[in-house]
């Protein structure tokens, strides 16, 4: 259940001191002489501060949530390894509209004069999002950011800040129901959007389709922009560039 004190997503004019509380995460910023200075303490104490220098009267700062591609290291090729607590069952022939978590970790970042912004902090509010997994066989699998989600009901709301929101639509081809317990596809091109002054998170969607070839069963998912996107949903900044929006062929399993 989210707290009541949890700090919002969106812009801070910070003139004197601002405490952002977070899941597992303490963020304090505070005006010294002629710098902003900027603390983060996580729930394994592990501590980060940082200066900013040439700040004299205020700094201002956007809090949003980015896609999980930064921790522990840059090591994927924006693919992301969605584990089903649990497995959804797809009659033949049929095609069904799910709603699931989806992990995010946080980015700070500080607002120009110009109103550009720059990179300043990137952080998860669950470690436990920070893993790695293998998609496939050791010798030619994908090594995917990993994350064991749950499926949420229309009105349901993610945990705060650990995970934003994701629709998927699944169509089965087949002449047989199938059981999906994984989805992997990349998210390089895929946006976040956040509603100012919450929590609220949500990523643009996927479709997949259960399809057979001559190599046996086999997943398509494509990318599909978020169709309830509107003036309400903040665009979060991306700290990569897009990757070529193309399908991704998930061939080794999907149970």
């Amino acid at each position: 259940m989210e707290k009541n004190d949890y700090s919002g997503f969106g812009q801070y004019n910070i003139s004197d001191k601002l405490q952002l509380i977070l899941p597992k995460t303490h963020i304090i910023i505070e005006k010294k002489e002629n710098r902003f200075s900027y603390y983060r303490k996580n729930s394994e104490d592990q501590e980060l501060r940082k200066s900013v220098p040439g700040k004299k009267d205020a700094l201002q700062i956007e809090l949003a949530p980015v896609l999980p591609l930064n921790l522990p290291s840059k090591k994927t090729n924006d693919l992301m390894f969605l584990r089903l607590k649990e497995s959804i069952f797809i009659e033949k022939n049929s095609t069904v509209d799910i709603l699931l978590q989806f992990p995010i970790e946080i980015g700070v970042f500080v607002l120009n004069n110009d109103n550009t912004r720059d990179f300043f902090d990137c952080f998860t509010c669950e470690p436990m999002h920070s893993r790695f997994a293998l998609y496939g066989t050791p010798e030619n699998g994908n090594l995917c950011m990993y994350g064991k989600v749950a499926q949420l009901e229309e009105s349901e709301k993610p945990e705060p800040y650990v995970f934003a929101k994701i629709k998927a639509t699944i169509s089965n081809q087949l002449k047989e129901g199938v059981s999906i317990g994984k989805l992997v596809f990349p998210v390089g091109h895929h946006e976040m959007y956040y509603l100012e002054n919450t929590s609220d998170a949500h990523i643009d969607d996927v479709a997949a389709t259960v399809k057979k070839e001559s190599s046996g069963k086999i997943i398509e998912i494509r990318h599909v922009d978020l169709s309830k996107k509107d003036k309400k949903w903040n665009l979060s900044l991306r700290l990569k560039p897009k990757s070529i929006k193309e399908a991704y062929i998930m061939s080794r399993g999907f149970d």
